[in-house]
């Protein structure tokens, strides 16, 4: 006899394991993600993906091991949903109600895709004209049990945040140093990544338009305006608002999350998770993300 399947449960958890061996398909195993051997063999099949087993630690993995989704109880077209969700800004309550998942795992799960948007968000050198400017932000320790005694032992103190604008489609905003100018870490995590060919374009501080002087030498070229950089504060300050405030522990995350909303090209989910989403070690565990960890 035929058995009859209303509510459709089979077909779903089929669907499922499709979609997640497809996405899987191509991601490229090249070493042990345990021990970092490149010595091994393939091992079977797991709900149509490839296993494999190290010949040094003698442990098996597969294209689905440190992936972001990796030890996820919940299938592939929930975290996929989450993720369109989360690029078209909605609160996690939202996502919450509208997925069937806790406003915890709702949490957990934007963090992890932050952390994984964060891992190559900085670019290596910006060339061209570079437009730069700054923010500076108060500490935010929203989330922390003792918010109250550390804010009251300490002063909450300025986070200088600097955004730069290259020539290509490519953007760097990170905090950078605490409380006031440090000359030293902008050199080293800021102006070390401008091109010696390059030209600085500065915007709203003494201290970037003269290390702007200096650089160009006196030249004097038009330059368009870069609203992105000139605005940079209001822009972020409306972001940030969606989240009703973001702890300075995770700020860096949320920038490089920023930035992509940010950028000329024209992202959609599906374009953020292969991407963005799906090379290398892109896992992180629930404890990682709990650490409070510096905005730096």
């Amino acid at each position: 006899m035929l058995q009859h399947d209303v509510e459709l449960k089979k077909i779903d958890l089929h669907t499922n394991k499709v979609i997640k061996r497809d996405f899987y398909k191509d991601r490229v195993v090249e070493v042990c993600p345990i021990c970092g051997s490149s010595w091994y063999i393939k091992y079977g099949f797991y709900n149509g993906i490839q296993r494999y087993k190290c010949k040094v630690c003698e442990k098996t993995f597969s294209h689905t091991t440190n992936s972001l989704w990796s030890y996820s109880k919940k299938n592939t077209r929930t975290w996929l949903e989450f993720t369109e969700l989360m690029t078209e800004n909605k609160t996690l309550k939202f996502c919450a109600e509208k997925l069937h998942i806790s406003i915890g795992t709702a949490f957990y799960w934007r963090h992890k895709i932050l952390q994984a948007l964060s891992i190559d968000s900085t670019p290596d050198s910006l060339s061209g004209v570079v437009h730069v400017g700054k923010v500076i932000l108060k500490e935010n320790f929203k989330g922390c049990r003792n918010a109250e005694i550390i804010a009251s032992a300490t002063p909450r103190e300025d986070l200088w945040v600097i955004g730069a604008k290259g020539q290509e489609d490519s953007m760097f905003i990170k905090p950078i140093f605490k409380h006031q100018w440090d000359k030293i870490a902008f050199n080293e995590k800021v102006y070390s990544k401008i091109e010696k060919k390059s030209y600085i374009a500065p915007y709203g501080d003494s201290y970037i338009k003269s290390i702007a002087r200096r650089h160009n030498r006196n030249k004097s070229i038009k330059v368009e305006t870069e609203y992105r950089i000139k605005y940079l504060w209001p822009n972020l300050k409306k972001w940030l608002s969606i989240f009703h405030g973001v702890a300075s522990k995770y700020l860096k995350r949320y920038l490089s999350f920023f930035i992509i909303m940010n950028l000329d090209k024209v992202i959609d989910y599906m374009d953020l998770i292969y991407d963005r989403l799906f090379e290398g070690n892109r896992f992180i565990k629930i404890a990682e993300i709990r650490i409070m960890n510096s905005p730096f």
